[in-house]
């Protein structure tokens, strides 16, 4: 069934976010999918945590996937947080040891940062670089690896430690030869330097970072959280794929799929793996999550010409995760897709494996574009 659509005015106030993740969604639109017999809120395709987030709020408990390491640190220090005191000493002791450091590395590029598969193919948001050391002047690569290096070996809690790391990564792109002059975020959805580049200085670029996280640790609400199917938490953070999630019965599923094709989110945050992956924080999430903390292209959800993944591939997969999720009490998906027919093939999948289900569009007065389409309309399916 077709509700009517409905216009969400005025001023939209999206899920609360320390750094730039493509995809977030307003929170008025999260709140309205949420209900009061809503008890263990789902998200399998759970990105920086908007939903969890909104679902916490609302005094319910949760459970995050995704098999995106980078996303799951963003979602893991604005959920569980940090203290604001150890983290901004930690910070500071960072800095200080990096410049000690800096005048020791040697090191010019990452290792195996090229951006392209293992098969060779390309990433599809290449432009202007081969490699992600490439978008980094000789200065500002020495000082972020000196930075890395530094946090690698400041003794803190697990929590500041990961905060470090997000307040390290957050400093990427503005260190970077993508950073354009006037630009605050990485606003364009691709791999691209413009010719009027403004890179900040890689040290203020990590201690802007550090300032406003610490500010959001300070002001922030947090909560428990663990890292198993079966451990006792206000959320349970998974580094896993949607498939590999335990979906009991009693659980509200509500979660976003990843774009099809306009957000590459594997690719793109890759730009950040590519550094983290050369510090103690893989083997640190490994430690809390019982599993290697491995960038896995392969389970991504998502199209990609370049890997060979058109939309039969997609819904597919999709298919198969539909088949997973059946038995669930209560079901929601959003879609931010402007694409007819992928949204027919979408609606089908959807009759075939769960059945009956209510439509709902929202149409949004103000909307954060993301990439060249970012259309103001979002289509939702409930099933129960």
């Amino acid at each position: 069934m077709l509700s009517a659509l409905v216009t969400l005015g005025g001023s939209l106030v999206y899920s609360r976010q320390l750094v730039r993740y493509w995809g977030r969604k307003p929170i008025e639109v999260i709140n309205g999918l949420i209900n009061d017999d809503d008890h263990v809120i789902v998200d399998p395709f759970g990105g920086s945590g908007s939903v969890v987030l909104e679902a916490l709020r609302k005094g319910k408990r949760a459970v995050y996937a995704d098999i995106n390491p980078y996303a799951w640190l963003i979602a893991h220090v604005q959920i569980a947080g940090a203290d604001p005191a150890e983290f901004n000493a930690a910070a500071g002791r960072a800095v200080r040891r990096a410049r000690d450091i800096e005048g020791l590395i040697r090191r010019r590029t990452l290792p195996n940062d090229w951006l392209r598969y293992s098969d060779g193919a390309p990433f599809v948001k290449r432009r202007n670089f081969d490699r992600v050391s490439q978008f980094f002047p000789r200065e500002n690569f020495r000082k972020l690896l000196a930075l890395l290096r530094a946090i690698d070996e400041t003794t803190a809690s697990v929590n500041t430690k990961l905060a470090l790391y997000l307040a390290f990564a957050s400093s990427l792109y503005p260190s970077s030869l993508m950073k354009r002059r006037g630009s605050g975020s990485w606003g364009v959805p691709s791999y691209w330097a413009p010719q009027d580049n403004s890179p900040v200085d890689a040290y203020e670029a990590f201690s802007r970072s550090v300032k406003r996280i610490h500010g959001f640790l300070r002001k922030g609400r947090f909560y428990s959280v663990c890292y198993t199917d079966l451990c006792d938490a206000d959320a349970r953070l998974l580094l896993s794929n949607a498939l590999s999630v335990e979906y009991h019965r009693d659980y509200t599923l509500i979660t976003d799929p990843p774009f099809t094709d306009e957000i590459q989110y594997m690719e793109l945050s890759f730009f950040y793996w590519a550094w983290l992956r050369v510090s103690a924080l893989p083997k640190m999430m490994a430690s809390l999550v019982g599993r290697r903390a491995a960038f896995r292209f392969a389970d991504e959800l998502v199209i990609n010409e370049n890997r060979g993944l058109d939309v039969n591939v997609y819904i597919n997969m999709f298919r198969r995760f539909l088949l997973r999720t059946k038995h669930v009490r209560r079901k929601v998906l959003i879609f931010h897709e402007e694409n007819a027919g992928l949204l027919n093939a979408i609606r089908e999948a959807i009759g075939e494996v769960w059945g009956r289900f209510e439509e709902k569009r929202f149409t949004l007065d103000i909307h954060r574009r993301v990439g060249p389409r970012g259309g103001n309309t979002y289509v939702v399916f409930i099933a129960e």
